[in-house]
């Protein structure tokens, strides 16, 4: 049982923490910097993303702790970002690090075709973002149009 639960702590650390600290490092060094409400849709995928993990960390009980929720951790991000209504949350931060900033987040849903950009008020990530753009110019070269709202 001690086992389970130093697991279930690592678990916690690296699905809850290193958002966290990824978070607080883009609004240190990001300018413009994304609004708060911008972190809020991430609370969602975060604890879903914890009580995925949480069922394989239960499933591999005969590998240590660390190891264990290292594998679940991973395990239900991969699967996470090929996942419909999740993917885009799973891949923002790979842009992050791909564009060297806040990318452009755009989306196809309902063929709207529309980007924000990180100086937008309205600048977020939700479940229907489904492209990243590390510019205006590339998103315009891909068919989306800045969105109006």
């Amino acid at each position: 049982m001690t086992s389970f639960l130093q697991a279930i702590g690592w678990l916690a650390l690296l699905v809850f923490m290193l958002p966290v600290l990824g978070y607080t490092l883009v609004l240190l060094v990001s300018r413009p910097r994304p609004p708060m409400r911008f972190a809020l849709g991430y609370v969602p995928f975060v604890v879903a993303w914890f009580l995925a993990a949480f069922l394989i960390v239960a499933l591999l009980w005969v590998i240590p702790p660390l190891p264990r929720a290292a594998v679940a951790a991973t395990v239900v991000y991969l699967g996470l970002l090929v996942t419909p209504l999740a993917s885009g949350m799973a891949r923002y931060p790979l842009h992050i690090i791909r564009c060297g900033h806040l990318p452009v987040v755009a989306t196809t849903f309902a063929a709207g075709m529309t980007y924000t950009t990180p100086d937008s008020p309205d600048y977020r990530v939700t479940p229907f973002d489904d492209r990243f753009f590390c510019s205006r110019e590339e998103a315009s070269a891909a068919g989306f149009h800045e969105s109006s709202d």
